[in-house]
């Protein structure tokens, strides 16, 4: 299966224009904490391609948080430390995040990239798959 290119240098969206496609960013969501990271990784990109600093920084970091777990599925040591690593840089900087519990996110994922060096490239397939940290959004302060 070969994959369509995807049309570069698109203008960017507007903050509005961001707004509306939440959808796309709820979509890779739903499918990330369910266990399909590749095409969490994919919805994630149709969005980032076009979208505005700081939220196309948050999103590149969703996007490689998705790929460190592709790598992990896949028994590939090195991509993970080294797309968590880049997530982490990437997440934890961001200001933008449509609402995503990015501190608890960054916790988690950090916990996980602890975890996984900590076994190394021989052990690091006994880690515990439910450790996955899931994305969550921040709870509203309402009454």
């Amino acid at each position: 299966m070969v994959k369509q290119a995807r049309p570069r240098n698109l203008p960017l969206l507007t903050d509005e224009e961001v707004e509306e496609r939440r959808p796309i960013l709820l979509a890779g969501i739903e499918q990330y904490n369910s266990g399909y990271f590749f095409e969490a990784h994919e919805t994630w990109e149709e969005l980032w391609l076009q979208s505005p600093w700081p939220f196309r920084q948050f999103l590149q970091g969703m996007i490689q948080l998705a790929a460190a777990f592709v790598h992990l599925v896949r028994h590939e040591y090195p991509g993970v430390i080294r797309l968590l690593d880049e997530a982490l840089a990437k997440i934890g900087d961001a200001s933008m995040t449509m609402g995503v519990d990015a501190k608890r996110l960054m916790a988690d994922a950090r916990a996980a990239r602890e975890e996984l060096a900590a076994l190394g490239p021989r052990r690091f397939e006994e880690w515990d798959q439910r450790r996955i940290p899931q994305i969550r959004f921040v709870r509203s302060k309402k009454r």
